[in-house]
């Protein structure tokens, strides 16, 4: 038995009534560690940088903050070369069917970051990992600007690995799935307002979500909940810290 099923075995035998935690909607906060060393990327935490990370809080829905499935937290960290982030999705249903280089994996099961150096709320960078490691990045001048998708041909050059507890696309049942995700500072130098890597103390604007496909349609999950009906809303990003 999972750890998960367990825990509600015993809340169901004790007959706890566990109240639902209140929505959250203020803009979250993180500090963010120096790695000693970087991950070996292969989809799998078990790398000493994941053990000292900074974690989220685990991700709400995006229109207004509530309690909401799929069950996903991130980690994060840093060094000289670049930005470290994990995901862990708990997914009964991985799908994408997608295929090649910026495909448009948010129709489908994604994790997705928003990143905006400066914070000024105009120029950001917009990236994309599949289940099946495919990678969509672009950025925008300004909010979806310019439309429909911002400057798809620049490339982030990011470097991610996955790992799955089912197998994306058949029809038997998934448990869920880890995205490892490793962003060269180099990626924001060739923005539209350049940005190099971060200094101790440097503060950057960071809002990450995860786009889960369900037999019921597709469900949105968002550390900082943008509380509209848009991901790409640069005043709702959280605000990482860099340690």
């Amino acid at each position: 038995m999972r750890a998960r099923e367990l825990l509600i075995s015993v809340a169901l035998l004790s007959g706890c009534t566990c109240a639902t935690p209140p929505p959250r909607t203020e803009i979250p906060t993180l500090r963010v560690p120096r790695a000693s060393a970087p991950p070996t990327l292969d989809g799998r935490l078990d790398d000493a940088i994941w053990r000292d990370a900074a974690r989220t809080e685990r991700f709400v829905d995006t229109m207004d903050g509530s309690h909401a499935q799929p069950e996903v937290t991130a980690r994060m960290a840093w060094d000289d070369d670049a930005l470290y982030v994990a995901f862990e999705v708990a997914d009964e249903l991985l799908r994408c069917d997608l295929e090649g280089h910026d495909a448009h994996l948010w129709e489908q099961d994604a994790v997705e970051l928003m990143i905006d150096p400066d914070g000024d709320g105009r120029s950001y960078a917009e990236l994309q990992v599949s289940p099946t490691n495919l990678v969509f990045d672009t950025w925008f001048d300004a909010r979806r600007v310019p439309q429909p998708f911002g400057r798809v041909a620049w490339s982030s050059e990011l470097r991610s690995a996955v790992s799955t507890e089912g197998t994306p696309n058949d029809d038997a049942a998934d448990e869920g799935w880890t995205a490892e995700i490793a962003i060269p500072w180099s990626a924001f130098e060739r923005l539209g307002t350049p940005a190099s890597r971060p200094s101790r103390g440097d503060t950057w604007r960071i809002a990450l979500y995860v786009l889960d496909v369900r037999a019921q349609g597709q469900l949105g999950v968002g550390w900082s909940p943008p509380l509209i009906g848009d991901f790409h809303v640069p005043e709702r990003f959280g605000r990482v810290t860099f340690e």
